[in-house]
């Protein structure tokens, strides 16, 4: 395959530009692209790209601790509840609420984290980060985004080392910049709906 050498994306074998940035690609052909890491190092574009899907993400962010902590709310019930039994050998609460404090911290924050990302992006192809900051997820092959789709570019959401994993081997290898690993994996990518400039 051939890539563009400015913004990575694919070339078909006689294109004279780079039909998404515009670059003369004439002498090039042949010619591996940067990877994204080097893209992201000289380029304003790709640093603008990422600086905005890094703000809809901390958007994004803001709006699952509101859900968690409403969801906090109404986990802690049986916490109020839990003071009114005696004190046990084990400690001030019963084994059970132990074990139902344990579940809602360990396991409902990555399910509510990857539920957002995962219904957001299905059935809309953006999240409300996202679409505040002109974002939106497509399919490569021009179909409307689905849920497989979703699933696949967001399991690596449930746990933030899997998520950075994802983010470094897309940009550390050739390829479309604006793709995570698990983008180009099932075919989607972050376009930009409008221009917006975060780094000058």
């Amino acid at each position: 395959m051939v890539y563009c050498w400015k913004c990575g994306s694919e070339l078909r074998e006689d294109a004279a530009f780079c039909s998404k940035c515009g670059a003369s690609v004439r002498g090039t052909m042949g010619v591996q692209s940067p990877t994204g890491f080097e893209l992201l190092r000289d380029d304003k574009n790709v640093q603008n790209h990422w600086a905005r899907r890094l703000v809809a993400f901390i958007i994004d962010a803001v709006i699952v601790t509101v859900v968690l902590a409403i969801i906090a709310i109404v986990v802690s019930i049986p916490f109020i509840i839990g003071l009114s039994f005696p004190s046990t050998t084990l400690g001030a609460f019963p084994a059970w609420w132990n074990a139902w404090w344990g579940l809602s911290l360990g396991g409902l924050i990555p399910l509510v984290v990857f539920l957002y990302f995962f219904l957001a992006e299905g059935l809309y192809g953006r999240t409300l980060g996202k679409e505040i900051m002109g974002l939106q997820i497509q399919r490569v092959d021009g179909r409307p985004m689905d849920f497989r789709s979703s699933l696949v570019r967001n399991v690596s959401k449930i746990y933030w080392v899997l998520l950075l994993i994802d983010v470094a081997v897309g940009l550390g290898t050739h390829g479309d910049m604006s793709q995570k690993w698990s983008d180009r994996y099932i075919g989607t990518k972050v376009e930009e709906k409008t221009r917006m400039t975060i780094i000058p």
